[in-house]
């Protein structure tokens, strides 16, 4: 963990554990405040940048935000760091698939999307969220779906 950067000398020592601040970056997305919640995950990654959370969850704030290329950005380390990928990890990983798929979809990057969700599908077959998602992504692709 890194502290002796100078800016975090006037930090609180709970200001300077990464746990602390990716707590208060979950209750601050939960009141939709997503740019103080980014700013608390920033802190906490540049505190340890190997907790795989801090960018899943960061992940969601720039799909908030519409900030899509970082959204992709942060859940391809979010996967990066998931390894191996074993029972105890699968959720973040689907979480991680999910949002740069959604991320890619936005983008009109379909194919990539799509790619996304069906590896999200590996993870979590019988998720009828994803199924329907990963269904209408198709038809996109596909031409069928109607425009609205």
């Amino acid at each position: 963990m890194n502290t002796e950067i100078p800016e975090f000398s006037d930090l609180k020592e709970e200001e300077k554990n990464p746990e602390w601040l990716k707590d208060k970056g979950n209750k601050l997305f939960a009141t939709e405040n997503y740019l103080a919640a980014i700013n608390a995950y920033n802190l906490a990654i540049r505190l340890n940048n190997k907790i795989p959370l801090l960018y899943l969850n960061r992940a969601a704030c720039h799909l908030k935000l519409k900030n899509l290329h970082k959204a992709i950005e942060d859940s391809s380390k979010a996967l990066e760091l998931l390894t191996p990928p074993v029972a105890d990890n699968a959720n973040a990983r689907m979480k991680a698939h999910v949002r740069r798929g959604t991320a890619f979809c936005q983008l009109e990057l379909y194919v990539e999307g799509l790619q996304d969700y069906e590896a999200a599908l590996k993870i979590d077959p019988s998720n009828k969220i994803i199924q329907n998602d990963a269904e209408k992504i198709r038809n996109i692709i596909q031409g069928t779906e109607l425009k609205s």
